[in-house]
């Protein structure tokens, strides 16, 4: 299946409330705002806020070495419907670029040696919608470089005044109905809870 070939339309009610443009604050950045640098935990959270983390399972750094999914994934999100939610984070234009040199990009179009599955089926089957998500100063570059089935996320940080918003820029294609198994699903929560040891003996070490 070609990149391009995907249905164009709404995607289905998001895990909690549909995240659109109109979620952001009320209140006006002015003219003269201050853009400030973004860290890839500022967007790291802002996904699990807007995601709810209190009522999907939200997991950083998925990669493909339990089989979960074909290739590494910044966050994903499972709903409680069991269907999945894919995020890629970029904070430079050089990873964002450098990004594109992976397989789910340059192999896109070729056939898996044993399956023969290529493009979506092949790279993207256990995601319902896949987004990045970038800082405001990203925007255009990221709207020139992303495949056209992806969502686009933005994470704006000001210096002045204080305050961020996070918001969709690009509403996701809707990609496959493929619903997680509930073995999946424990085993996407186990390794949460690897992630979550790794933070804390990490944290150990700085005190």
């Amino acid at each position: 299946m070609n990149k391009s070939a995907i249905e164009v339309g709404q995607p289905e009610q998001q895990p909690t409330n549909e995240p659109t443009a109109e979620s952001l604050p009320s209140a006006q950045v002015s003219a003269n705002a201050v853009l400030a640098a973004v860290r890839c935990v500022d967007i790291e959270i802002a996904i699990m806020k807007e995601f709810d983390f209190r009522q999907n399972l939200i997991v950083p750094n998925v990669s493909n070495m339990m089989m979960l999914v074909p290739f590494e994934t910044d966050m994903l999100v499972l709903t409680k419907s069991n269907y999945a939610y894919g995020f890629e984070i970029k904070i430079s234009k050089s990873d964002l670029k450098a990004d594109f040199k992976k397989p789910q990009h340059a192999k896109f179009d070729e056939p898996h040696r044993v399956s023969g599955k290529r493009g979506l089926e092949r790279f993207y089957s256990k995601f319902k919608y896949f987004n990045y998500a970038v800082p405001e100063q990203l925007k255009e570059c990221a709207l020139e470089l992303i495949p056209d089935f992806c969502g686009l996320w933005i994470y704006a940080k000001y210096e002045y005044p204080k305050q961020s918003k996070f918001y969709l820029e690009r509403e996701p294609k809707k990609l496959f109905d493929y619903k997680w198994s509930e073995k999946q699903r424990y085993e996407l929560a186990r390794l949460g809870t690897m992630r979550i040891y790794a933070l804390k003996c990490g944290l150990s070490y700085r005190c």
